[in-house]
């Protein structure tokens, strides 16, 4: 049967498509963290919350490689304050064995204070992306290529702006607290891994449809409210926000920038296989 190569041209751009959008390299620097006691911190008392008060739509997303899981009774801190992203111990969400439990939740507020959050599992030893994005009074957790949409909470409308917790723990926490908090027996310590970029958005940035496709870079736009990409100087121990908002976090005890050339640069898989994909285009195709 002879080739047609146009038609073969057509198929190799729409494999790479395919594969570029869950595959993921870091731009450049990574914060390196070991999960002992390092941790990065911008201080309530210098910058105030990110979202400032009143906010009822935001995106806050991350690039993070985990390199271990929690314990039992342990969760790590990928980053906390308003929002929350980290880490629990298998169990609690029947994550696989190749899987980690990762967490999301937000702080909010209106005619009655709460928190909401949900768990969902991920990939371990390789790039994960995780947002939350909430609008319309309606929580959504975006993690690598799926999401799950969580119900209206109309009480709930804007975004906790006064944190009902010890004055030690309401900075901006990246990688875990100054020190390690326990909270009903579960005790919050640091995250051991990498983490390429980090976003917080005044605006509900991407349509929920899936499979979700992450992006692969966070660019500054008038609805940033921080940025930090990492991409310091290597050993660098301070981070500055790349939206201008001035927002620069601090290193502590050894958290500082990595050459993201030692880590490892593996797959997110999507749904469907490389060779499922190539029938359904044969199918269409022919």
């Amino acid at each position: 049967m002879p080739i047609n190569f146009k038609l073969l041209s057509s198929v190799v751009l729409l494999l790479s498509l395919v594969l570029s959008v869950f595959s993921f390299e870091p731009s450049g620097g990574v914060l390196m963290l070991d999960g002992e006691d390092d941790y990065a911190i911008l201080p309530l008392a210098e910058h105030g919350y990110i979202f400032p008060k009143g906010t009822d739509a935001f995106t806050a997303e991350v690039w993070f490689y985990p390199k271990a899981e929690p314990k039992v009774n342990e969760t790590h801190i990928i980053l906390t304050q308003q929002v929350t992203f980290g880490l629990k111990s298998n169990g609690k969400c029947r994550a696989g064995k190749d899987q980690v439990c990762c967490y999301g939740t937000a702080l909010l507020d209106g005619e009655v204070k709460g928190v909401i959050g949900v768990d969902v599992s991920i990939e371990k030893d390789q790039w994960n992306y995780v947002a939350i994005i909430y609008k319309d009074s309606t929580f959504h957790l975006v993690y690598n290529d799926q999401i799950v949409h969580g119900r209206r909470f109309g009480r709930m409308n804007v975004v906790d702006t006064d944190i009902e917790i010890p004055e030690g723990f309401r900075d901006f926490f990246v990688g875990g607290y100054a020190k390690d908090r326990i909270i009903v027996g579960i005790r919050k310590t640091h995250f051991h891994g990498e983490i390429d970029t980090i976003r917080f958005s005044n605006v509900a940035r991407y349509d929920l449809i899936e499979p979700f496709e992450p992006p692969h870079r966070f660019f500054s736009d008038e609805h940033t409210l921080a940025l930090w990409d990492f991409n310091e100087e290597e050993g660098a121990t301070r981070f500055e926000d790349a939206s201008g908002n001035g927002k620069t976090l601090i290193g502590m005890n050894g958290a500082a920038v990595a050459d993201s050339g030692g880590v490892g640069n593996l797959e997110i898989r999507p749904d469907n296989s490389l060779a499922t994909t190539w029938s359904q285009i044969k199918s269409e195709a022919f």
